[in-house]
């Protein structure tokens, strides 16, 4: 391969990945038009992509060109080796040459290259979907929920419990509030299971409508707003209705509680681990569901995962005021307090 071959070839590969710039784009459309060998490997090029475009728009490597060119001179120079050996006929007449062959496996390896970072990222999208499907119907159940019961969110009837254990003080699961939500019949249970969740329990979740919690971690995958106040949280508040479409109250789990401890490490590390710590979706007031890349997506860029002004939790903190957004541990494992769990509203 000549050096312009290969500089065709870069040139193209980035045009086609939409990497170029505006002058570099004017420069190989003005090519296409004269250059009958250059549309040929153009040609070639995109329909190599076309298929694995099927799943999306990718994230490409910066180092996809060099790749590409470099297995592509493989496949010449071994293709240059093998055309002097080619297998003898086995009856009389040639079936696939060492040739053939070798060219079959430089594609199928180039094509693994390309198609396998993909197939991972397509396979996250499609996770972050179905949990933004559940979230979807948890804020469908709890807009029901609330315009049953004079807009009031599901809550827990012990105010001043800690959401953490520690010491002898009593402890109660803020996940309670969301199990309001099954003994209603307002949700399946199923639906509080994140797919891209790796500690999820998956199918066969046992459900007791005489429960007032759900029973693990396991069977929970989403944080919700801080639900131990005498009077629960309603979405009638004059102030909130202001500010709902960016008043997150339940969101994939919170990163900085693990295993009913404070994980100060995470700090500034804050997205959820449901989906490999890529981003989250969250429910908002008004019902919405958005999927976020960071944390920082309340009422005035509020941290949705923190009270305003803390950076150090033992169980008690609760929001600074009514338009901070607080999402407690998706599930606080009260045994280890001596507790039972707590009546939910």
């Amino acid at each position: 391969m000549t050096q312009q071959e290969k500089n065709d070839r870069a040139l193209l590969i980035d045009y086609l990945l939409q990497r170029c710039d505006k002058t570099a784009r004017r420069s190989v459309a003005e090519t296409l038009d004269r250059d009958g060998d250059f549309r040929a490997l153009r040609d070639d090029l995109a329909n190599t992509f076309s298929a694995l475009r099927l799943l999306g728009e990718p994230e490409v490597p910066e180092d996809l060109t060099a790749r590409a060119l470099e297995r592509i001179a493989s496949q010449r120079r071994s293709n240059a080796m093998l055309a002097r050996r080619e297998l003898p006929a086995a009856l009389g007449r040639p079936t696939f040459s060492l040739r053939e062959l070798g060219a079959l496996a430089a594609a199928a390896v180039l094509m693994a290259c390309l198609f396998i970072p993909w197939a991972r990222q397509a396979r996250r999208r499609a996770l972050a979907g179905q949990c933004a499907s559940n979230v979807g119907q948890i804020g469908t159940a709890m807009e029901n929920y609330v315009l049953a019961n004079n807009g009031m969110l599901p809550a827990v009837d012990r105010p001043g419990a800690a959401w953490l254990p520690g010491g002898k003080r009593p402890a109660v699961s803020n996940s309670a509030g969301l199990y309001r939500l099954v003994r209603s019949r307002y949700a399946p249970v199923a639906v509080f299971q994140c797919a891209a969740d790796p500690g999820a329990a998956g199918a066969g979740v046992p459900v007791s409508l005489d429960a007032n919690d759900f029973s693990a971690a396991k069977f929970i995958s989403y944080s919700y707003h801080y639900a131990l106040d005498a009077k629960p949280l309603s979405s009638r508040s004059a102030v909130l209705v202001r500010v709902a479409r960016k008043m997150p109250v339940l969101s994939d789990s919170t990163p900085l509680f693990k295993g009913g401890r404070f994980r100060p490490e995470r700090l500034d590390q804050l997205s959820s681990d449901n989906h490999d710590q890529t981003g989250h979706n969250v429910l908002f007031l008004d019902w919405h569901v958005e999927w976020q890349d960071r944390p920082t997506v309340g009422v005035g860029n509020d941290n949705m995962y923190m009270v305003q002004g803390v950076r150090d939790y033992n169980g008690t903190e609760a929001p600074a005021n009514d338009t901070d957004s607080f999402l407690l541990p998706a599930w606080t494992d009260v045994a280890e307090a001596g507790e039972t769990p707590a009546t939910a509203w």
